[in-house]
């Protein structure tokens, strides 16, 4: 399934807010009251959220979720983000030291001005780079949410994000052990 069918299907009558970015920069959009969020995975080449997503993203969700350790696949999420189109109705994408910028590079140039921001944590040295392809909206994480809440308030929508993972851990380069909740 593409991400856009995944996230209409999950997701449909809300503001949407696709989130690329690592697991562990959770915290950062966890908000009062939580919002609905889903994660999106690949399975065999199609991304899909599993079946208890829709929930609410609290500060537990997130504590747990930052131990789910996904596949990534760089040149399949690239294919299906550049397939994406006003039907999402933001994108976030999470700068890590570059490694976003393969991402922000995907995206359709349409959507990159008003429909799209780069998200950082707390400085963004590439941010003129990013500038060059398009690209206008820049915000530390944590202010991304006040963002997505003032477009979902312009929308009449509920706001809803949708995660996926952009940077693989696993056990060989992430040693917190989950103690659970």
């Amino acid at each position: 399934m593409s991400i856009r069918t995944e996230i209409s299907r999950k997701l449909g009558r809300c503001f949407t807010v696709l989130i690329l970015d690592n697991e562990v920069t959770l915290d950062a959009f966890v908000v009062e009251p939580a919002l609905k969020w889903a994660r999106l995975i690949n399975l065999s080449n199609a991304y899909t959220a599993p079946h208890q997503y829709p929930t609410r993203l609290t500060k537990q969700e997130s504590d747990r979720e930052e131990m789910n350790w996904d596949k990534v696949d760089l040149n399949h999420l690239q294919a299906e983000i550049a397939a994406l189109d006003y039907s999402i109705d933001f994108v976030a994408i999470g700068n890590n030291a570059s490694q976003g910028m393969p991402l922000a590079k995907a995206l359709p140039p349409k959507l990159r001005k008003n429909n799209a921001a780069i998200i950082y944590g707390s400085s963004l040295p590439e941010q003129s780079i990013y500038q060059g392809l398009g690209y206008q909206n820049f915000c530390p994480r944590e202010n991304l949410i006040k963002l997505v809440q003032s477009l979902a308030q312009e929308s009449r929508k509920e706001p809803a994000l949708a995660f996926i993972n952009t940077i693989e851990h696993n056990n060989q380069n992430y040693h917190t052990p989950w103690l659970g909740s």
